[in-house]
């Protein structure tokens, strides 16, 4: 933990632990330049750098270690045995009157103990390779240290609060576990795309746990109880304090009043009775998809086998098996997937990102909430024997979700990818980050067309996924038979 003090002179960093069991790794840093120069002052015919240190005891009271040697009697610091093992390896230099002496390498010393007080680190600035534009980023030679002294390889280390992600990547980068969370999905997005220019960065999975902010306004228009612990810290519930308090609903009837409120905003008509299917709406049926949760494919499997039930069988069904789906959020990877798995069981499906507006009194009232379909994303594929091409031909994002400044500024699709990413061989588990092209500040353009030479012929499913630069991502999967 990272504590400001004064006016910005230095920080505190506090320590805590769970138990009088924990892992503590004393820290070094090099000794001065003038230290060396004064102590150091002899070198080994391979440069290998070393000092004498007197093999005298200090303490004249060891008779164990009280002895002649070489015809000089004194209290020496090792056994005899010892002394003759470092004089047959060459290790002891005799002064004139005998007396010997011991040679201390310089790379067999740690260096000099960490102190409370740290000044070797210097602040980030504008011109620093690893600084990423982001206001709270700390050095990773801060973080470094923090990590290596608190913690041995393979241990896990969480960062609640990971902002650019500097110790998600000093983790992965001294080969620790870690878990990194943070309420901002420019945080995440920052996080991300650091820390795929790893090198030989190992596969990681974004997750999204939900909304607190969402959950607040919940609670105050639906009288929700179940609140989140925490509140992103400076929000304001949107809408007045009237419905603040509904506490005679029980949580069905609450649950069932927040979705009547998202299907009135989309014009849609609400039905009851089933249990993934909440509306309709021109022949075709809605879901609204939870406050504090993102729609995953699970979910869109489970709506696509209730709408081919529901189809044409009665009051409230569809014309056709068709649904729109309604979230807050949708998992990182389902967009095109999900439309894929809803196609195997011939149901048409379109994702609707329910607005930030909708939290929104006035925007309410005044009619201004619009529902906008998911990213599209077009990519074409061409084969030379077992040489694959994939190129990326078009993407389309919701154009309300970008800033007016920035879309003013687009001139092509392209400038709406910030990074893509390539996974050769999917199976169906953790997105492998095999290739990747992303834009820098060095390098702001970024690459359409990734290839890959496959070293057998087979069936192979490839993992495409593109993130915008809002954060989002849009994934396709594509099947590929290399002969």
């Amino acid at each position: 933990m990272v504590q400001k003090t004064g006016a910005g002179q230095h920080d505190t960093i506090l320590r805590y632990t769970k138990a009088d069991k924990f892992t503590w790794n004393p820290q070094y840093s090099p000794h001065r330049e003038e230290y060396l120069r004064d102590f150091y002052k002899y070198n080994e015919p391979d440069g290998r750098r070393y000092r004498l240190i007197s093999c005298i005891n200090p303490n004249p009271n060891r008779p164990n270690l009280t002895y002649e040697w070489r015809g000089v009697k004194r209290v020496w610091k090792f056994s005899r045995e010892r002394m003759k093992r470092m004089h047959e390896e060459g290790l002891l230099v005799y002064s004139k009157n005998g007396i010997p002496s011991y040679k201390g390498y310089l790379d067999e010393m740690k260096g000099v103990p960490m102190q409370d007080i740290w000044t070797d680190i210097s602040p980030l600035m504008g011109v620093s390779r690893e600084w990423v534009e982001y206001p709270t980023q700390k050095p990773e030679a801060l973080v470094e240290r923090v990590v290596r002294a608190s913690s041995n390889e393979g241990d896990l280390v969480l960062d609640c609060f990971v902002g650019s992600g500097t110790t998600a990547a000093v983790a992965e980068k001294l080969n620790r576990r870690w878990i990194a969370c943070d309420l901002s999905r420019f945080a995440i997005h920052t996080t991300r795309k650091r820390l795929l220019g790893i090198p030989n960065v190992r596969p990681f999975v974004v997750q999204n746990l939900g909304k607190y902010e969402r959950q607040a306004w919940q609670s105050a228009e639906f009288g929700v109880r179940e609140l989140a612990p925490a509140v992103e810290s400076g929000s304001e519930l949107p809408h007045s304090k009237a419905a603040a308090v509904q506490s005679d609903k029980s949580p069905h009837s609450k649950e069932l009043a927040y979705r009547k409120f998202i299907l009135d905003l989309y014009h849609a008509t609400a039905i009851t009775g089933r249990t993934w299917l909440h509306g309709t709406k021109g022949g075709r049926m809605v879901h609204v998809g939870a406050v504090d949760a993102p729609v995953t494919l699970a979910d869109v499997k489970a709506i696509a086998q209730e709408v081919w039930k529901a189809a044409a069988t009665g009051k409230d069904s569809p014309h056709k098996a068709a649904v729109d789906i309604l979230g807050w959020e949708f998992a990182f990877e389902l967009n095109e997937t999900a439309k894929q798995v809803a196609a195997e069981s011939r149901v048409h499906v379109a994702f609707k990102k329910i607005p930030h507006e909708a939290l929104d009194k006035k925007a309410v009232e005044q009619g201004d909430v619009k529902f906008f379909e998911l990213g599209a994303l077009s990519v074409d594929v061409k084969q030379k024997k077992k040489e694959v091409t994939l190129k990326l031909s078009d993407f389309v994002i919701p154009i309300d979700d970008i800033p007016e400044e920035v879309r003013k500024a687009i001139r092509h699709w392209s400038q709406m990818v910030d990074y893509w990413a390539v996974d050769w061989d999917y199976r169906d588990d953790t997105f492998h980050n095999q290739w990747q092209s992303y834009r820098t500040r060095k390098s702001p353009k970024i690459e359409l067309e990734a290839t890959h030479p496959y070293p057998e012929s087979g069936k192979y499913t490839v993992l495409v996924k593109v993130i915008d630069i809002l954060g989002n991502d849009t994934t396709k999967t594509l099947d590929i038979v290399v002969k």
